[in-house]
Formats: structure tokens, sequence, C-alpha cells
């Protein structure tokens, strides 16, 4: 996600990672290198090569490599598709959301969906990232002007919203606005924190921006950019909250662990603090749970958890799997995960003493990452798991100051494809640029015959100008794989309304439909002489813009 502050107090000293280029790391005694990058094919922007990989990554190429024509691109303030699409308006902000009239949140992000109690029902969680007070009060305001009344507003928009869906006859999923299923948290909601530098009960969660899920019907939340809201020493703190609540910044910068039937949230510390972008949980062949995890913020880390425990398949067993386990910082230079514990000797060794407990390392897990020797990276974000090979894809979104305008997606290969080891190989696998037809990847989802759709998140003050110049709007992509040579095809899918980011990647359960988040449409509204940069998705041109879950579908087919 756009990052609106630097994670300024979650940071120590940074050093940035240059612009990747390509690498070749051999995978300890497997006797195989990752193949090296070549040059982007050149082509038409629409639907271009990317760079030439070795037939490892296991993309699923369709029957019919052209089962949609690539979408051209355009400067509309639309919700543009790919040719035999259709999109539909699932819930945006303010829609009330079940029989206590409670309200969709504001900012949506991270979906993912579980089974309800038919098959013509399922449940979605919902992440709400932040909020846009002057789409909320209608005008320009200044955090210092805000009214307790006004920050309450802003406080119900933030957290996460889950859903209880019901599928029309049309095919359609629409909101059960009657459901004693669904619930809102947000920045008020007490939620425990459990885990090494748990014990206490803290108000509300916020800057959820990716997510995860686990097998035991719980979604995993990340606060993200959580110092615009409580951090104290910022002169130009965002929001204006602290002034009616006061709050401490290191209550925040968790993972959140939602209980979708009992709508029970909990603060996994041991997951450690920083700047969440998702946790993707996977398993280790030994059984354990494993989740990876980017910080959005550049010159920050990888890491990865690894539980104590083993997943079993009961509930009530592995429900506390993620409270204990090994916190990792990925070293892509030498192919290490490093452990962080008070048992690492660089830890241990601090002059400043600041690392001496686990709770500690937790609390501060960026200077620890740094201490240990973690690679600082151009803003890590989404991590996602190939569901047969385990490949690891994750997404650097970009870092002008290190010369990476457009990002990378890089793919990651474990020692025996085992997601518990300690040794990896990693390559650039996609790098954007106008040449190829995509600039800064962002969120990440594998669907159907193991596509691989990527979502582009370029700021709202880059989009159609300088290096971007060719993207006036984000857009997703659909990357398949030739079986043959191993060459990625990136095919153009969709585009978004104007200023908007596309958040939130998945599929639902009997894959015929693919939910997105339509973040901050018109987010710069009032800036200027003009009211509205955006009226998505009403269109009218009175409209307000409003950040809306949408639902994608293909005459109700099974994506392809």
């Amino acid at each position: 996600m756009t990052n609106r502050r630097d994670f300024l107090k979650l940071s120590g000293s940074v050093s940035i990672l240059p612009a990747l280029g390509s690498t070749s790391l051999m995978l300890g005694n497997s006797g195989t290198a990752l193949a090296e990058n070549s040059p982007a094919t050149q082509g038409a922007p629409s639907s271009i090569k990317g760079v030439l990989r070795g037939k490892r990554a296991g993309l699923g190429a369709p029957k019919h490599p052209n089962a949609f024509e690539p979408l051209p691109y355009s400067n509309v303030d639309e919700l543009s598709l790919a040719k035999g699409f259709s999109w539909y308006a699932i819930a945006s902000c303010g829609d009330s959301i079940n029989a206590k009239g409670d309200k969709f949140g504001d900012c949506c992000d991270f979906t993912a969906a579980f089974s309800g109690s038919t098959t013509d029902r399922t449940l979605l969680w919902v992440n709400h990232e932040y909020v846009i007070p002057n789409l909320v009060h209608g005008r320009p305001v200044d955090a210092s002007e805000k009214t307790k009344e006004m920050v309450d507003a802003e406080m119900k928009l933030v957290g996460g919203s889950l859903l209880e869906l019901q599928l029309s006859k049309s095919g359609k999923w629409e909101v059960d606005r009657n459901s004693k299923k669904a619930f809102r948290i947000d920045a008020n909601t007490d939620i425990p924190m459990v885990g090494p530098a748990g014990g206490r009960t803290v108000k509300g969660t916020m800057g959820n921006c990716g997510g995860g899920f686990t097998p035991w019907r719980t979604a995993l939340s990340g606060e993200e950019n959580i110092v615009e809201y409580y951090d104290k020493e910022l002169s130009d703190e965002t929001y204006g909250w602290g002034k009616y609540y006061d709050r401490s910044v290191m209550d925040y910068g968790w993972v959140v662990e939602i209980d979708v039937d009992s709508g029970l949230a909990r603060k996994l510390t041991a997951l450690g603090r920083f700047a969440h972008e998702g946790a993707t949980l996977t398993k280790a062949k030994d059984g354990r749970a494993v989740v990876y995890m980017g910080d959005d913020s550049a010159g920050q880390c990888l890491y990865k958890f690894v539980s104590t425990g083993k997943i079993s398949g009961n509930k009530e067993l592995d429900k506390d799997l993620l409270l204990e386990g090994q916190l990792y910082v990925a070293n892509l230079k030498d192919g290490k995960w490093l452990s962080l514990d008070p048992e690492n000797k660089k830890l241990s060794a601090d002059k400043d003493k600041r690392f001496l407990t686990l709770k500690d390392i937790l609390n501060n897990t960026r200077e620890a990452a740094k201490t240990a020797g973690g690679s600082p990276l151009n803003r890590a974000e989404d991590v996602k798991v190939h569901p047969v090979s385990g490949m690891v894809y994750f997404t650097l979104t970009n870092n002008q100051a290190a010369g990476d305008v457009h990002g990378h997606v890089v793919m990651l290969e474990e020692l025996n494809s085992d997601a518990g080891s300690l040794s990896f190989a990693h390559s650039s696998y996609l790098t954007g640029g106008p040449q190829v037809g995509f600039s800064c990847p962002d969120n990440l989802t594998f669907g159907p015959k193991n596509s691989l759709w990527i979502c582009t998140d370029i700021s709202g003050k880059a989009m159609g100008k300088g290096a971007h110049a060719a993207f006036a709007r984000n857009s997703v992509f659909r990357v398949e794989e030739d079986q043959s040579t191993g060459t990625p095809l990136i095919r153009h899918f969709l585009q978004a309304p104007w200023d908007a980011e596309i958040t939130g990647p998945s599929f639902s359960l009997d894959k015929k439909t693919f939910f997105l988040s339509i973040q901050h449409p018109g987010e710069s509204s009032f800036q200027g002489d003009v009211k509205f940069t955006s009226n998505w998705p009403e269109g009218a041109k009175t409209s307000t813009p409003k950040s809306t879950l949408i639902g994608v579908f293909e005459s109700g087919k099974q994506f392809s």
C-alpha cells in the first residue's frame, strides 16, 4: 500500500537496497541454479512478455492462452475490464452490513473468503486500512480543527468487517443486511495482546492493510502505517486522534487474528511489530505453521515466523499455534533466514542493550532485524506461496531514492521446497517498467489453474506523470507462463477509477468470483478547484467517490 508517512518510529538508521537486478543463487546441495534474468521482450504494453525464467515457477498456462484479450490502457474515471468480464458493487463505505446496523468501513483492503452455513453463503473478511477525512467530512479538514465527534466518526471506519454474503439468483454475491453473523472491529474495539510481548488489552486496530487466513477459520490482519495515528513525535500527525484519545504507538504495528465465527480478535506479538503488509500462512514439511510477512517501507525487511507446534487439523488444538515459535528475517545476500531472539550473537552483543529479552526484540523488530543482518528492501509488500510448487513470490513496490521506480516481483525458493528451511535462493521474476507494461506491484493472489494475479500501487501523486506517464490508473494483471520456455506473459485485466488503488485480490470458494477492493477513488477531492476528482462507483457528476468492495465474474463460469 502507499505509505503516506515513513514508518519513522519503528525504524532505526536505514540503509537502502539498490534497484534489484538479476541474481542467480544456488540452492544449496540441490545442484540447480535459478536462471538469470534476460532483458524484457519489447512489444505493446497491454500484452508483453516479461523477463525470461527457467521452468521453475510452475504457473499454470491456460488451455487457451488468449482466454481474454488484454485490456487497452486508457485514462477515464471508470472501472475498466477486459472484454467478456463484468463487475458489480458488493459493499461501499457507509453501507449497513448486519441487523445491528454496523457500517462498512473506509478504504477496504485485504479480503478472505470462508465457507458459510450453506453453499450459497460465504463469510468474507475485509480489512479497512485508513480513512480519507476530506471525503468523510465533505471538505478539507486539518487535524488540529477536528472535533471529538469528527474523530469518533473516523475511528468507526478503520479495522475490518466480517460480511455474510448470499448468492442471488443472478449469481452475484450480496450482503445479508439482516445477518447476525456479520460484525465490525474498529479503533475502539477491546483487543487482547497475546504471546511473548502480550499480557494486556489495548484499544482498537487501524492501518489494516494486507493479511492472510488460517486453516482454523481465522483471518490475519496486518497493522501497517500506524504512526499516522498515534506517533506523538510526528509534527504533522495525520489524523489528530491523540487530542481526544491518548494511546501508545506501541499498541499497534502487530498482526491481528480474528475468529470469523466468534468475532473475537487478538494481537499476535510473536509475529513482531513493524509495518505489516500481510501475513500469508503455509505449512512446513514437518507440519509447523509458517507465516511470511513483508514490511512495507523503503529500506525494510522480509520476515517469516515458524511455529513451535504442528498443524493438526483440529481447531481447538491449532488455535494457539501462532502464539509461540521463532521469528526470522531474510538476508538475501547470503540466502539465509536469521533468527530474531536473544540467542542471536549479534543481538546479544548490541552495545546499547536493546535486545536483552524476546519481548524487547518483538517490540522493536525493525531495529533487531537490521542489527541481526536482515536485508533492507525496496518496500517489501505482499507475499504469496504457490499452491503446488511451494515457490514464494513477493513484491517490491518501488524505492525512487534507490533508483527503483517501477518495482519487482521476486521469486524465492526455499531449500528442498520446505517452508521450514533456513536457506533459500531468490531471483527477480518480473521487473516493472513501461516496456513491460506494469509498474509498482503490490498485492498478489493465486487463482484457478495456478494463475498469478498482480495489483499495482502507483501513488496518486505519480500516476500519469514523469516516469509513470504511461500509467494513468492502477491496474490488475494475470501472469501466465509458457510451459516450454518458462517465459511469463503479463496480460492486462482491469484498470481502477481515478486516484484509486486496487487491493485485496481473492477468489470465492467456487472460483467464479474475483473479489477486489477499490480503495480511495477520488482521494485528492477538495484539494483544488475540483470538488470531486472521481465520481466512482455511482458515476453521476455530483456523486461522492467511495471505497468499494466489488465482485468480478465471467458469465457465471470459473475463471480460467
